[in-house]
């Protein structure tokens, strides 16, 4: 059976290369990955923890009807967004609006009382996750979370069929 170790990147298709790298270098905050950045070739590759994001640029490629919304459940099959961690979600959307972000709904908490009906175990009865989705300037939905698993939690443990 094959069995994939983890996600290694993701790459992004984008109109307006300069505005994207310029957005997620310099709002996001991603670095650059050092052998990974030719603009002249139309593709730059930033390090976001054990992930890497790829853009690549197509000036022309169609983006009709590809705005997501922050509820999957209005958009059309494919990829929806993606997220990425953050140690303090309130300093991080503080940040983000003082670059004009273009937010794609409120904060969003998981745990007790809040959306959860069931609390995995009998532990738990705090904030699990809480996330706020934005918008990219060429309307990718991202999500910036603030994670704090249950005591005992195992990102490795799989669940079993």
């Amino acid at each position: 059976m094959l069995k994939l170790r983890r996600l290694d990147n993701m790459d992004i298709v984008v109109n307006d290369f300069g505005a994207m790298v310029d957005f997620y270098r310099d709002v996001l905050g991603l670095p650059l990955h050092p052998h990974g950045y030719e603009p002249d070739k139309g593709w730059a590759m930033f390090m976001c923890g054990d992930v890497d994001l790829v853009l690549l640029s197509v000036p022309d490629a169609d983006r009709a009807e590809r705005r997501r919304t922050a509820n999957y459940e209005e958009d059309p099959a494919g990829v929806h967004s993606f997220a990425a961690q953050v140690d303090d979600i309130d300093e991080a959307i503080a940040a983000l609006d003082e670059h004009g972000i273009e937010w794609a709904g409120a904060t969003n908490v998981y745990g007790a009382g809040e959306f959860l009906e069931e609390i995995p175990g009998d532990d738990f009865d705090g904030i699990w996750y809480r996330f706020r989705s934005f918008y990219d300037p060429e309307g990718n939905v991202m999500h910036i979370c603030e994670v704090h698993p249950p005591a005992g939690f195992d990102r490795g443990a799989a669940v079993e069929d």
